[in-house]
């Protein structure tokens, strides 16, 4: 059987084929791609094989005859991993470092329409034509994105999509946000922007403790005419004086500065939290392996960095919970366009929480012997539910 030609003849079979995925790579082999996507097109009433090739910076488009594709090619770069979805089934196919393929197949029967346009357009919660992006200098006068300004843009679009998600939280009176330390306002200017488009009354306010910081972002609001409802304080989260708020935001505030937009969260009785954060050092320099079995995972700097992270953010967590938050974890962003993807996500929802909840966390902190920085802040909180767990 000639299985490359068979799965090149998956592949371009246009009527059939719905979209197909080329990646990985095989050990000592260097694809000068991330990955290449494949699907069917329609141009002037002919179907093309469409590739769209990632390097993890930029993404490359191109339209082929389907006789024209040359998968031997491709696979004598090093790739190691086909994925084939047909009308009928998907096809996996693994090429292990002597060439040879192990496909697997399994029945996928679906009536869902192939979609065949030639440029698909991603809905976008603020098209890069608003003018906030210009104010912003993510888009040109014309509207167009600025290429540098590329994974700003989907960081951006890509939280205003968690938004949505927790807008029916915030209620209908006029919604009040602060985004703690807030960088140069790219949040708080698109989150007011989206927000007020849907016709939301809100007052969004953003805190960073750079004065020229300040300057840079009420300048921007005033020249957008929307410094009645945008405003900007130069202070340090920790010593902001706490006030009611709907929604506390903070995309990528260092180490504990994190921590303390929580704490103010949990104070001012936020409806909602989002917070992605940065770096993480408080955590990594308490936490020692408790016996033998877990020196191997933390002799390495890297791999004990990366599992303090994990720890740290999975601790914030679990303490909105026995907080009365309904708290997760997700991936708010692609890795393609910043490292540090993960967002913490809390709804308050005063859910009842067991003793043995916080039986089970003074026991993961006791036996890694650390105590987070939020749980040290909180500690009357922390206190009050524990009490209330148990009356």
């Amino acid at each position: 059987m000639d299985e490359l030609g068979e799965i090149r003849k998956w592949i371009i079979d246009l009527n059939s084929l719905r979209r197909a995925i080329i990646s990985g790579r095989r050990k000592s082999l260097h694809p000068a791609l991330e990955r290449i996507d494949l699907r069917p097109v329609l141009i002037r009433d002919a179907l093309y094989l469409q590739l769209v090739s990632h390097d993890g910076k930029k993404d490359e488009t191109k339209n082929i005859k389907p006789e024209d594709f040359n998968l031997d090619e491709l696979l004598n770069e090093g790739y190691a991993n086909i994925r084939i979805e047909r009308n009928s089934e998907n096809i996996d196919i693994k090429i292990t470092k002597k060439g040879k393929f192990r496909i697997h197949r399994e029945t996928n029967e679906t009536n869902r329409e192939i979609d065949l346009r030639h440029n698909r357009i991603k809905e976008r919660r603020l098209d890069i034509s608003d003018p906030i992006f210009h104010f912003l200098g993510i888009s040109d006068l014309e509207g167009r994105l600025i290429p540098r300004q590329s994974d700003k843009y989907h960081q951006v679009d890509d939280f205003l999509r968690i938004i949505d998600q927790v807008i029916p939280e915030l209620g209908t009176e006029r919604i009040s946000i602060l985004d703690l330390g807030c960088g140069n306002a790219y949040l708080t200017f698109a989150v007011h922007r989206y927000l007020t488009k849907k016709g939301l009354s809100v007052k969004v306010t953003g805190v960073d403790s750079r004065q020229d910081s300040r300057e840079r972002n009420s300048n921007i609001a005033k020249a957008a005419g929307i410094s009645d409802s945008v405003s900007f304080i130069a202070a340090n989260i920790s010593e902001l004086p706490v006030a009611p708020t709907s929604l506390v935001i903070a995309l990528h505030a260092c180490d504990t500065a994190t921590d303390d937009a929580l704490v103010y969260a949990v104070r001012a009785r936020a409806k909602a939290i989002l917070v992605s954060p940065c770096c993480h050092h408080d955590i990594n320099q308490q936490i020692v392996a408790q016996d033998d079995s877990w020196k191997i995972l933390l002799r390495h700097g890297i791999t004990k960095e990366r599992f303090a992270d994990l720890m740290t953010d999975s601790l914030r967590a679990e303490i909105l919970r026995l907080l009365g938050y309904r708290a997760d974890i997700i991936e708010f962003v692609s890795l393609d366009h910043t490292a540090r993807n993960l967002m913490i996500r809390a709804v308050w929802s005063d859910s009842s929480i067991e003793v043995s909840d916080f039986q089970i966390f003074d026991e993961q902190v006791k036996r890694w012997s650390i105590t987070p920085y939020l749980q040290h802040e909180l500690s009357p909180e922390i206190t009050a539910r524990r009490s209330k767990a148990l009356s």
